[in-house]
């Protein structure tokens, strides 16, 4: 019995606390029971059951303890594996939900590309339509162009045929670059007469061409000689206006008018002559003596009247702003006289002429000249140049390209 007692350190007396075996009643003392003796061999027999149920205790203990062991790694991989099989459903759920917006954004992508799709299969229709008609507007270009080159082509088939014509003819005539020349000069005239409104050097190119067609001695040319002479006659005729002289008097008055004085005050007073002159007579003292004393006391206070109306005076600004405004009124006269319009170059030299009456000195001499420039400036007449153009340049014309004048039949063939 004292061989069956443990250490209660033990590792054994440790798990036998933990798994807390029923003890069993073998390991109770036996109680003797009264009036009885005990049996050695019965005694022995009793010990050997002792230790062999200890052994079978022993060993059952062992079982359970390495049944224990083997319990705790179980559960401690079950939760392993159940915490590993939580974590990898909560990753195919992320990735079940990822994949489902996935899903919903390619779902809107497909959707926005069929749109855009139809778009662009609006726009290319749009496109196929509008090269369509562009096609058809080429090809119809194409045929006028066609067209075109074929008339071009009889054209110039036409004007070789027409130069050979010419290059004969002027082979026939020697005089060929004089009757150029007369037709260059009166090209020249009418650029002076039109361009230029100067009579007087287009009526010498005119008569400059009449020398070099009297040069050439054809009797053939008596037309064209007629239509010169008409021609100088009616430019000698023409009454223009001396455009260069007219802007530089014109010129001549804007420079001159901050020379100009203006109205000033000028007291007209009517002076009282009721009042009879001092004699030098030594009789007439006391009257003297009298009309003395009169006018010392009379003089302390005098009222006059004026017989015109008073002009304001005009500030510096003001008369600044009224040179300024003559200037810019005369200016506007020298480009009617440009563009030949008489009607607004008589209302512009009008109203600078009142305004220099009305606020400049007409006393001072510079002042009347310039009235008086204005005045003369205001009687000119600008009129235009009724003549369009010239009777000899057609003549002329036929006979630098044909050598002669041509009869009229034979210019419409």
């Amino acid at each position: 019995m004292e061989n069956n007692k443990k250490d209660p350190n033990s590792p054994a007396n440790q798990d036998e606390k933990v798994i807390s075996p029923t003890p069993s009643p073998v390991e109770k003392p036996a109680v003797a029971k009264k009036g009885n003796t005990p049996n050695p061999s019965s005694t022995d027999k009793k010990n050997k059951n002792a230790q062999n149920n200890d052994t079978q205790m022993n060993n059952q203990r062992r079982k359970t303890k390495a049944s224990s062991w083997w319990i705790r790694l179980g559960v401690l991989l079950s939760l392993i594996i159940g915490i590993a099989a939580i974590v990898a459903c909560y990753w195919i759920y992320l990735q079940l939900d990822k994949q489902d917006s996935g899903q919903v954004q390619l779902e809107q992508t497909i959707t926005a590309q069929a749109k855009q799709n139809q778009s662009l299969k609006y726009e290319v229709q749009q496109v196929e339509m509008t090269s369509n008609k562009r096609f058809s507007t080429l090809e119809q270009q194409q045929l006028n162009d066609t067209k075109a080159y074929a008339k071009l082509a009889e054209l110039q088939q036409s004007n070789k045929l027409l130069q050979e014509r010419v290059a004969v003819i002027a082979q026939r005539s020697p005089n060929h670059w004089m009757a150029s020349e007369a037709e260059y000069l009166v090209r020249m005239a009418g650029r002076k007469l039109w361009l230029e409104n100067d009579p007087q050097t287009a009526m010498g190119l005119l008569q400059s061409a009449d020398e070099r067609i009297s040069a050439m001695k054809d009797p053939a040319l008596t037309v064209l000689r007629k239509a010169l002479a008409d021609d100088i006659n009616k430019v000698k005729s023409l009454k223009t206006t001396d455009i260069t002289n007219t802007i530089f008097e014109l010129d001549t008055v804007i420079n001159g008018l901050t020379l100009l004085p203006l109205n000033r005050v000028n007291e007209n007073f009517q002076e009282n002559s009721e009042t009879p002159p001092m004699t030098d007579s030594i009789d007439d003292w006391q009257q003297n003596l009298v009309r003395t004393w009169h006018d010392l006391t009379d003089g302390f206070v005098t009222i006059r009247k004026r017989t015109t109306d008073l002009e304001p005076l005009l500030s510096p600004e003001q008369q600044w702003y009224l040179v300024e405004n003559i200037r810019n009124k005369l200016l506007q006269a020298q480009l009617s006289l440009y563009r030949f319009d008489h009607v607004n170059y008589q209302q512009s030299i009008a109203l600078a002429d009142k305004w220099l009456q009305q606020y400049f000195d007409l006393t001072d001499a510079k002042t009347k000249e310039t009235v008086e420039a204005l005045d003369k400036l205001a009687r000119v007449k600008v009129e235009k140049i009724t003549l369009n153009k010239f009777q000899a340049s057609p003549l002329l014309q036929q006979l630098v390209t044909y050598g002669e004048i041509m009869p009229v039949e034979e210019l419409a063939q």
